[in-house]
């Protein structure tokens, strides 16, 4: 009787069926989009990966002195703990008001008209100009004609106007007030819609078994807000490190380095002092941080998979 030996598929073969054709008809579709992103990612940061390996002048290379020089000065850990400062003041107060706000509306608002009226009104802030809305902060806090020491003398509150902007005390609550302003919208229209998404009949079960409002929210509610939660701390994240219109405004880092967040920092390095090679190195291991961040972040409010 022959012996017969059983042969290997062909590796064309078994290769075949990775992908159903809808699949490679998807990929097919992405493959420009997904390209052009890649392109305009990955162009800026090599770019700046290569200034941050030259010299100011951009004509010798100086291997990582630019990283040695940027992170022996001082100034850089100054920079970072105003941005840690802000970051403590608006990013908690934003996420707690907009929660409350969202929660307020949508357990007691039932009227489709006022809810698209809040809607409305939620986005206004969020469409203005960041440099029109430090002018008009500057309205609100600066000495001589600010609306805010006017309106507090005029309570009999204070007696003498208060430098907002001017003393070290009040600059950053005031400059942080402007975020907290323009952003808190943003979290509110991003939770509310979540909650939109909770299933009717389990916040009925829950009421029937008589769970109060916070029990509701912690046990049902919150488990569909975390992925939602989770990226509002990284955008948010994102736009502290890089916010810069109304804090130049209305500070210009002052008074000294109270307010000089990295951003304005790095504008600075740049700008300033003509240094664009630190000035690329310090983006570059911005870049990094965030990455870390996102990385810290995403651990810290893991996403349930329902």
């Amino acid at each position: 009787m022959a012996n017969v030996t059983a042969r290997p598929a062909p590796l064309s073969r078994a290769g075949a069926g990775r992908f159903t054709r809808q699949e490679r008809l998807a990929y097919t579709m992405l493959a420009p989009v997904l390209g052009t992103i890649l392109v305009i990612v990955t162009y800026p940061f090599l770019l700046a990966v290569l200034q941050s390996l030259q010299d100011s002048a951009g004509r010798e290379f100086v291997g990582p002195s630019n990283y040695v020089n940027a992170l022996a000065n001082p100034l850089l850990y100054e920079a970072l703990g105003a941005t840690g400062t802000y970051a403590a003041l608006v990013m908690p107060t934003e996420i707690l008001l907009g929660l409350g706000l969202a929660l307020l509306v949508h357990r007691t608002v039932r009227s489709s008209s006022v809810r698209a009226l809040l809607f409305v009104l939620a986005t206004i802030p969020l469409v203005l100009p960041p440099i029109a809305v430090g002018v008009i902060a500057r309205l609100i806090y600066a000495p001589g004609y600010g609306v805010l020491n006017y309106l507090l003398i005029g309570a009999g509150i204070v007696r003498d106007e208060i430098n907002w902007l001017g003393q070290p005390a009040t600059a950053m609550p005031a400059v942080a007030s402007v975020d907290v302003w323009q952003w808190t919208p943003f979290v509110y229209l991003v939770l509310f819609s979540g909650l939109l998404t909770v299933p009717r009949e389990e916040i009925e079960a829950a009421q029937v078994d008589g769970a109060s409002g916070w029990q509701q929210f912690w046990h049902i509610e919150l488990n569909y807000l975390r992925p939602l939660l989770l990226l509002i701390v990284f955008f948010r994240l994102a736009d502290v490190l890089r916010v810069f219109d109304h804090v130049f405004v209305l500070t210009g880092g002052g008074p000294g380095n109270t307010t000089q967040l990295l951003s304005l920092y790095l504008y600075r390095i740049e700008f300033k002092y003509f240094d664009s090679g630190q000035a690329a190195a310090l983006a570059v291991l911005v870049l990094v941080g965030v990455s870390i961040a996102y990385s810290l972040v995403t651990r810290a409010l893991p996403v349930e998979r329902r």
